[in-house]
């Protein structure tokens, strides 16, 4: 090994489109360009130069129809032509060959779990993941949740997999709200108490909670929906075309959101799963409270400790719930910011790089 650590990461989400593994791919990234030990190739699945938008990074493009065939025709190839120390898969899906060391960080296994969820399409993109994560050198999981889920799905011990959170954005932090109020009114028209859910529209979202709750909370307030359309996400918009006072955004910009979370009276996450959960710490960031759902993977143990945790899937408990964070505004607020505090990109990254060095080290086992 070099004295610099050589990293190759398959980078193409960062190509394809702006969600949850896309932003955590892009902050580890960041961070770890600003350091002198660390070289990064980040090899993609596209034709455009300068598709990450990193300083200090190198850019490798190819494209080719189909992730499967880029990362087993293209970055196999390349990779053992160019030898780095460790190949980094933060989509969680490897090639099939691979002549250098290899981490594999895994957000969640609903492609595996919950199938019916996924586009063909998306099926296919991780069809691989049980595979991947057997033999990757080394695994990160995103949560304590997402742990267990691998040693339960997959069969890989948990005391094999180093759980390293991710981080939020320090531009999620408390703010003027009434400028907010002001901005949102002036970019969408939005008047009046709002009650925000931030996501790609997918099945496992579980937003038919929130538009019953919504239903029946009349003119308390309007339901506002931030993000692209995700897999069956044409349905879910329909279902959304019919809840009196509910606003769908499509996506937004980080600087939108930020307004949006200052904004909201309460940001609301019905999700069914997820292998982490950055909304509901974005939110608290910016000292708004949050109302989760309960048994929904690793939500209620990232954000249960200060966010308002609904046991129920129907609609009159959600609107309790969000009616009593409305109530209860500066206790969750205080709560929030305090533990939105604990999640930094750049631990997040010093955690990720001393996996990738251990990877890159023959002489460490597993």
């Amino acid at each position: 090994m070099s004295s610099n650590l050589r990293v190759a990461v398959d980078a193409s989400v960062l190509a394809w489109g702006w969600s949850g593994i896309p932003k955590y791919v892009h902050r580890i990234v960041r961070e770890l360009a600003t350091r002198d030990d660390v070289e990064i190739t980040l090899l993609a699945n596209t034709r455009r130069w300068g598709f990450s938008g990193i300083e200090g990074v190198n850019e490798v493009v190819a494209r080719r129809p189909g992730g499967g065939l880029w990362r087993n025709e293209f970055a196999s190839r390349w990779l053992a032509r160019e030898r780095p120390d460790v190949f980094w898969a933060p989509a969680m899906v490897l090639p099939r060959r691979l002549a250098v060391p290899s981490v594999v960080t895994i957000h969640d296994l609903t492609p595996i779990t919950m199938p019916q969820t996924k586009s063909v399409r998306g099926r296919l993109e991780f069809r691989t993941i049980r595979e991947s994560a057997r033999r990757a050198e080394r695994l990160i999981a995103v949560s304590r949740w997402t742990a267990s889920e691998l040693e339960r799905v997959v069969g890989v011990a948990e005391t094999g997999v180093t759980v390293v959170p991710n981080g939020v954005d320090d531009q999620f932090s408390p703010g003027d709200r009434g400028a907010a109020h002001a901005n949102v009114r002036a970019r969408w028209g939005l008047e009046g108490p709002m009650v925000l859910a931030v996501g790609t529209l997918e099945p496992r979202k579980g937003l038919d909670v929130v538009f019953n709750a919504a239903r029946v909370a009349g003119e308390a307030w309007q339901l506002v929906l931030a993000g692209a359309l995700g897999d069956h996400g044409a349905a879910i918009a329909a279902a959304a075309a019919t809840v009196p006072r509910c606003r769908r955004l499509g996506a937004v910009t980080d600087s939108e959101l930020v307004d949006l979370y200052r904004a909201a009276e309460v940001v609301v996450a019905p999700s069914l799963v997820e292998g982490f959960g950055m909304v509901p710490l974005e939110a608290m960031a910016c000292g708004t409270p949050a109302v989760i759902a309960a048994g929904s993977g690793a939500l209620e143990d990232v954000s249960g400790p200060a966010a308002l945790v609904v046991r129920d899937r129907n609609p009159t408990a959600w609107q309790t719930a969000i009616a009593a964070a409305r109530d209860r505004h500066e206790e969750l607020s205080r709560a929030g910011t305090a533990l939105a505090a604990q999640y930094r990109w750049a631990s997040a990254a010093a955690s990720t790089l001393e996996v990738l060095q251990l990877a890159a080290d023959p002489a460490a086992s597993r």
